[in-house]
């Protein structure tokens, strides 16, 4: 599914620049995003479409095609990016973007953009753009109230380089690998219903938990969730699952005071159902994810039914401090060493000549 979300995206993010007659150069003197970049940036980021019936507080970016969805609702609170508040690579349909503009690889249709510059790669049809627009195809019952050009402005051209510059599947999918290897330092205790993570930071504030598939299915089946940060900043969440229904309930507020700083990375699952208000971000680039409450961060997947609002909390955790564990070959080296650490020592012992004995 991963491998097809990356060339329906790398299809969409040619097709606004060829429109154009713009080369691919063009594109590439826009810097890729790095994965934590992306966390960062973004509230929403899907591979595929998005079919919402919510709103998204902060960016977002879909590689397919979206219906639905109120997008921007918190501009100021928005973090600065070269991207557009909504980046669609194929068309949008019945979307409302309420600042920083939008940039559209297909059609837009029924849809209105508050605030902002709009760069449509494909038709206008029934829709209101109330910043300046470029419309590459035709226009159909839409109202140009902040102009329609001729020819994309700056803004507009630095967010079209912007919207295919970074491969997303594979940037997104290489930050879960990291994770998904990172040495884990915390556990998470079971008591009747509660899930306690208790956090063990390590000396740059990181605390990584890896659940395997079991101990996913007992925590994930819990009604509460508690956390102990006990000064952990960063908190990573690795799960192994291939899908999962969560329904608990973060205690004491902490979906909302711990939700900047904590990744849910699920690098195995392609199906993800979110049944009460959550906290965190979620990273799970094959997954289709229906979240039919609200979640306290951003979104990272392949696909998106969404039924609840997307607060804007951007990842501010040290992803750059995550340690990976060891891999094999390493583990080799270092026996090695030790071995020849060891041999030198044994070396020095026979080359030490024996005292010579005392005279009678």
């Amino acid at each position: 599914m991963l491998g097809r979300s990356r060339s329906l995206m790398a299809g969409f993010a040619v097709a606004p620049l060829l429109s154009l007659g713009f080369s691919s150069a063009a594109q590439a003197a826009t810097t890729p995003l790095t994965g934590a970049e992306a966390l960062q940036q973004f509230n929403l980021v899907v591979l595929g479409s998005v079919t919402s019936n919510s709103h998204v507080d902060g960016r977002a970016w879909i590689g397919g095609s979206v219906t639905g969805g109120d997008y921007v609702q918190h501009v100021n609170d928005t973090p600065a990016s070269n991207y557009a508040g909504l980046t669609v690579m194929g068309s949008a349909t019945n979307v409302h973007v309420n600042g920083l503009g939008s940039t559209i690889g297909g059609s837009f249709t029924n849809a209105t953009v508050n605030s902002g510059s709009s760069y449509i790669g494909g038709a206008v049809s029934n829709s209101n753009l109330n910043g300046p627009a470029y419309v590459a195809g035709g226009s159909s019952g839409s109202n140009f109230n902040g102009g329609h050009l001729s020819t994309p402005s700056p803004l507009m051209q630095t967010n079209l380089d912007a919207s295919g510059s970074t491969n997303f599947g594979s940037t997104l999918g290489a930050l879960s690998s990291t994770l998904k290897n990172a040495a884990a330092n915390s556990t998470v205790s079971l008591s009747g219903n509660k899930a306690t993570f208790n956090a063990v930071a390590n000396a740059k504030g990181v605390a990584v938990f890896n659940l395997d598939n079991a101990t996913s299915a007992s925590v994930f089946s819990a009604g509460e969730f508690s956390f102990a940060a006990n000064g952990a900043s960063t908190i990573i969440i690795n799960s192994s699952v291939s899908s999962a229904v969560i329904g608990a309930n973060f205690l004491g507020g902490q979906a909302q005071s711990l939700g900047k700083s904590i990744v849910w990375n699920f690098y195995n699952a392609s199906s993800l159902t979110i049944n009460n208000q959550f906290g965190g971000s979620i990273l799970a680039t094959h997954a289709s994810l229906t979240n039919n409450q609200n979640i306290e961060g951003g979104v990272f997947v392949n696909s998106l039914t969404q039924n609840g609002e997307l607060h804007l909390q951007p990842f501010s955790g040290n992803l750059a401090a995550v340690a990976p564990v060891p891999e094999p070959e390493q583990y080799l080296m270092m026996l090695a060493g030790l071995a020849i650490v060891v041999g030198v020592a044994a070396l020095r012992r026979r080359r030490v000549p024996a005292p010579a004995l005392m005279a009678a």
